[in-house]
């Protein structure tokens, strides 16, 4: 268990990719810290891990807004007494032609995907700064790495989270605080059946698979630091848009 003693805040936790990473970091002895909007999901995925043996918390939050946030790392303080890893995970997608993008669409997906990660960063990084120590992954997506047409204010908070992470990684190395920023091909995040072999497993990565190398990131030795990342299935990638 490599990350024994150590505590982990995850954003977006109470499903999917998210609640995947959860169950990872648990498995390698985090005690971790659920971010997500209130409900059962959140409830069953903390009580989950802590029947497992494992240390979790619920903390109640929504990312974009900022008392929030505020409770729910302080919340985790209280509960555990240090903070060591921070997943900035919570997001979503939604597209549409630019000409056809509302403005409601653009402003969830920019303060979902990019105002979340910024108020969670931006509340952790105390206990961070404070221990000299820690690691950040942030979750963007090859559409912050290229541009995809019917995506664009996804792209846009996208390609934000990659500024935001890589300053943060600049401002915060004297700190020797690492940020990670992991770029996945498609995921399924529904869990929905996918056939071997099939042209569809072929496009699709599992939530299992991307957590593995978010806990690799965060087991790396301390004095490594890893950069960006990106995950693809092996028949999927850049290599067509690029």
């Amino acid at each position: 268990m490599k990350l024994r003693n150590q505590v982990a805040l995850i954003t977006g936790s109470s499903q999917g990719l998210g609640l995947a990473i959860a169950r990872r970091l648990s498995a390698e002895g985090a005690a971790v810290s659920l971010v997500a909007r209130a409900g059962d999901k959140l409830d069953q995925a903390a009580s989950e891990l802590a029947g497992s043996d494992g240390r979790a918390i619920a903390a109640a939050a929504d990312v974009t807004r900022e008392g929030e946030v505020e409770r729910a790392v302080r919340l985790t303080l209280e509960a555990f007494g240090r903070l060591d890893i921070v997943v900035l995970n919570a997001g979503a997608w939604q597209g549409a032609p630019i000409a056809e993008t509302t403005e409601q669409t653009w402003d969830t997906l920019i303060d979902l995907n990019l105002k979340g990660a910024f108020l969670t960063l931006k509340h952790a990084i105390p206990a961070l700064t404070a221990a000299r120590r820690g690691t950040v992954v942030g979750i963007a997506s090859l559409g912050a790495l290229v541009g995809q047409p019917g995506s664009a204010a996804y792209a846009a908070s996208k390609w934000g989270l990659r500024g935001l992470l890589e300053s943060a990684a600049l401002e915060l190395k004297p700190s020797r605080i690492r940020v990670s920023l992991v770029y996945p091909h498609n995921i399924n995040s529904a869990g929905r059946a996918i056939a071997p072999g099939s042209e569809e497993r072929d496009r699709n990565l599992e939530p299992a698979e991307i957590a593995e190398m978010v806990a690799w990131i965060c087991m790396a030795p301390e004095h490594v630091s890893v950069g960006n990342v990106t995950v693809w299935p092996i028949h999927a990638g850049l290599k067509a848009q690029l």
